[in-house]
């Protein structure tokens, strides 16, 4: 086409204006992208918080549970020697009560 373009003050001045407008939005962006990027690492500080004092807590759920499996052991063995006891016992009822009968 080749037409000639000529940059008058008016517009000029819309130029700056438009630029100015555009640079506003982009910082405006900049700004909500740094804020949602802080609250980010807030939340990820405050999640790693939590992390630590559960895994003190799961010690401590840990030492329990220990204590209460040794408990189950011990209870365990008590009761196999209290059955091996009282199959002896039924084996012997057994045997007096074959000789009952004959």
């Amino acid at each position: 086409m080749r037409r000639y373009v000529y940059v008058t003050p008016k517009s000029y001045l819309s130029f700056i204006d438009l630029y100015k407008n555009v640079y506003k939005n982009k910082y405006d962006g900049i700004d909500v992208e740094e804020r949602n990027i802080v609250n980010g690492l807030d939340k990820l500080k405050e999640a790693s918080e939590g992390v630590e004092e559960l895994k003190i807590d799961l010690k401590a759920e840990e030492v329990k549970l220990k204590e209460a499996s040794d408990n189950t052991d011990k209870l365990l063995k008590e009761v196999e020697t209290e059955n091996k006891k009282a199959k002896e016992k039924a084996d012997e009822c057994a045997i007096v009560s074959e000789n009952c009968q004959v």
